[in-house]
């Protein structure tokens, strides 16, 4: 099933695609522009993350073994998380949608620098104690996957989910919403529910179709040979 992947690749650039249009429906109409673009950077995110890792690419392409891949099953993944955070470049700096202060990229204010210091310590400090606890429990990891888990995987969600899909979403909606502690708006809401979705529905699936096309083709050359 030579096409396999591509078309899964397809559905995926779809699915997320119309997830974004499905809850932003009754504004098709009235902000087509900021939707569509708001779509078309959720469809693009989506396939970016659903890359392969680069190694098991070079096995595609026949660059490496295929019988390496077996090992490729390690979440870490450089390549699908550099090439999502180079979506957000391409909506900010690319297309010229948004500019970095839309998105969040500003100087931070003095007086919020002491209540975010004070959040993220604590974070940190619970996240700490918790990796202590369970030391006994966990798999080593080498130094750059801790780096990986550590860097990579928040920049990336932060920068799209709250940054530039929030920022198209904003001239789209602009009555605010108020919730507990906090206003919103229905751009918002749509951008956390995006975020939660992308965590629940995985990507593992695609992974899975790359390995059994590349085990298919080495079995395919072992019976020839």
């Amino acid at each position: 099933m030579p096409y396999a992947y591509p078309l899964t690749l397809l559905c995926w650039f779809l699915l997320w695609g119309g997830l974004c249009l499905l809850l932003v429906a009754p504004k098709i109409l009235k902000a087509p522009r900021w939707v569509g673009l708001a779509a078309l950077a959720c469809a693009l995110h989506a396939l970016a993350l659903a890359l392969p890792s680069w190694q098991l690419l070079a096995a595609m392409f026949g660059f490496a073994p295929a019988m390496t891949t077996a090992s490729l099953a390690h979440p870490l993944n450089w390549t699908g998380q550099v090439t999502a955070l180079l979506v957000s470049a391409l909506f900010m700096y690319g297309l010229r949608q948004k500019i970095p202060a839309d998105v969040g990229l500003c100087r931070p204010q003095p007086t919020s620098l002491r209540v975010v210091g004070v959040v993220v310590g604590i974070v940190a400090l619970a996240i700490f104690i918790n990796a202590y606890l369970v030391r006994q429990a966990s798999i080593p990891l080498w130094w750059h996957e801790r780096l990986f888990y550590a860097l990579v995987p928040g920049i990336e969600e932060e920068l799209f989910y709250r940054g530039v899909l929030l920022g198209l979403l904003k001239p789209v909606f602009s009555r605010s919403i108020w919730l507990p502690g906090a206003r919103t708006s229905w751009g918002g809401l749509v951008s956390a529910l995006l975020f939660g979705l992308g965590h629940v529905i995985k990507i593992n699936p695609i992974q899975f179709i790359i390995s059994d096309l590349l085990a298919g083709g080495q079995a395919t050359s072992q019976a020839g040979w």
